[in-house]
């Protein structure tokens, strides 16, 4: 792959990364007048008829669906119901900080499942990663009665990162063989017809308010369906392990973001230290593993 492509995979991740950022505090303000679950079918079905057009004539192989179901499941059902439930628990702030988790997971899936590696030194820096949204998460508040406020939150916004780094190492394999745009317009719109019924049973309105459906779609356009066509181009250009490093500066924009339209939503001392060791550790990351991604080979 020429060096042009890889710039353009690195920029893209780049620009994904400040639309994720931004994800959390649009959706808390969304959180202020729908409810979760309503929140999480639009900002799915939005994209999924906006790329509709790009199904005709998409054909998947039969040994491809059950993992196109999984990722769907994964990416498109539980992991916005996760965050949004997630969010709703917690702050902005906390939010924007644990986004790193994603790209750890999506690390750590690259290199177990993908076989993707990098140099040792990098290991540390992941390791680094994961101290830091512990302290974020915790902040070091066990037993005090604070430690409860948001820790059922951020355990929820820590598995939705999970569940999304999941689905991307999956649709990593996928885009091998299909092109970006029909395998989300796929994931979207089957994620959607999962989150529905659950929306239905739990008494979520499934329609909005006309006020808040300009939110709504600038969230589902921008944050999910420009966020993951960026996404999954870096993916399919620089590689699981790079494009999850490079994401974790979303939590920079993220901070910024939702400490100007929550300003009440201070940083405690243990966060600033925590999202501080993230971010050197990602740069730190970012320079072991340069080089173009190995792939191990086990023995015979």
């Amino acid at each position: 792959m020429g060096s042009r492509e890889r710039r353009r995979g690195y920029l893209s991740i780049i620009v994904a990364a400040v639309l994720f950022g931004m994800w959390p505090s649009v959706a808390k303000l969304l959180l202020a007048g729908l409810h979760p679950l309503t929140i999480a079918l639009y900002v799915q079905i939005v994209p999924g008829l906006l790329f509709l057009l790009t199904l005709r004539g998409f054909r998947l192989p039969a040994r491809d669906r059950p993992l196109l179901l999984a990722t769907a499941v994964l990416g498109g059902t539980l992991g916005p119901i996760s965050y949004l439930f997630g969010l709703e628990r917690t702050t902005a702030v906390d939010a924007a900080l644990l986004g790193n988790t994603e790209a750890l997971f999506t690390i750590l899936f690259g290199f177990a499942l993908l076989g993707e590696r990098i140099n040792r030194p990098a290991y540390g820096a992941m390791a680094a990663i994961a101290l830091g949204a512990f302290m974020v998460t915790t902040e070091w508040r066990f037993g005090d009665v604070q430690f409860f406020t948001y820790i059922v939150g951020n355990l929820l916004l820590i598995a939705a990162a999970g569940f999304w780094a999941l689905n991307g190492t999956g649709s990593t394999v996928l885009l091998r063989r299909v092109r970006i745009l029909p395998l989300l317009t796929a994931q979207f719109l089957v994620g959607t017809a999962f989150m529905l019924p659950i929306a239905a049973v739990s008494g979520a309105p499934l329609i909005p308010s006309i006020g808040i459906v300009p939110g709504l779609v600038f969230l589902g356009l921008s944050g999910v369906a420009a966020f993951s066509v960026l996404y999954f181009h870096a993916f399919r250009t620089i590689g699981v392990m790079r494009t999850g490093s490079i994401l974790s500066t979303s939590s920079i924009w993220g901070v910024l973001i939702a400490l100007v339209l929550f300003p009440e939503q201070a940083l405690g001392l243990w966060q600033v230290v925590g999202g501080a060791l993230m971010i050197v550790a990602l740069i730190a990351l970012y320079r072991f593993s340069e080089g173009p991604p190995s792939r191990h080979k086990p023995k015979r």
